[in-house]
């Protein structure tokens, strides 16, 4: 009895779910089933931005979890790197804490050839911007050169 009961304690522990330790702050990069995505995550390892991309249509999508409040009713956002800016359609998706600012950007938009080292991105909308942590350029040319390289 002792034995099968062991045994039962042994396999219970290998079959349950394995919890992940909670993401850092910064990006991180996947290339997943077609899709390129970077994630920026805050101190507290929740995700504030994605910056996606899925062949063919290689347009970049920018997801800003810190502005769905601010971008209700806005039809435009600015997205910034460096000194460059362009203004594009922005929407809002989603309600309450779950909204997000969701921007398309074309494909190849322009402000990636003028990506500097030290550069920062920023998005603003409706007089309120969210200015990514250090790397946000890099990550968006990553993520748009992994979905249009494919």
């Amino acid at each position: 009895m002792r034995k099968s009961l062991a045994v039962i304690v042994c396999v219970t522990a290998l079959a349950a779910p394995s919890v992940a330790p909670a993401q850092g702050a910064g990006w991180s990069y996947a290339y997943t089933a077609g899709v390129a995505t970077a994630t920026e995550r805050d101190d507290n390892g929740r995700v504030t931005a994605t910056l996606t991309c899925r062949p063919p249509t290689g347009d970049i999508v920018v997801t800003d979890y810190t502005l769905g409040r601010a971008g209700r009713r806005a039809s435009q956002a600015a997205v910034r790197i460096g000194a460059m800016s362009v203004n594009v359609p922005a929407s809002v998706n989603g309600r309450g804490r779950q909204a997000a600012l969701v921007i398309n950007l074309p494909q190849r938009p322009p402000i990636l050839a003028a990506v500097q080292p030290a550069d920062r991105l920023s998005v603003t909308v409706n007089n309120q911007t969210h200015t990514f942590r250090e790397g946000g350029p890099a990550k968006m040319r990553e993520v748009a050169y992994g979905c249009w390289g494919s």
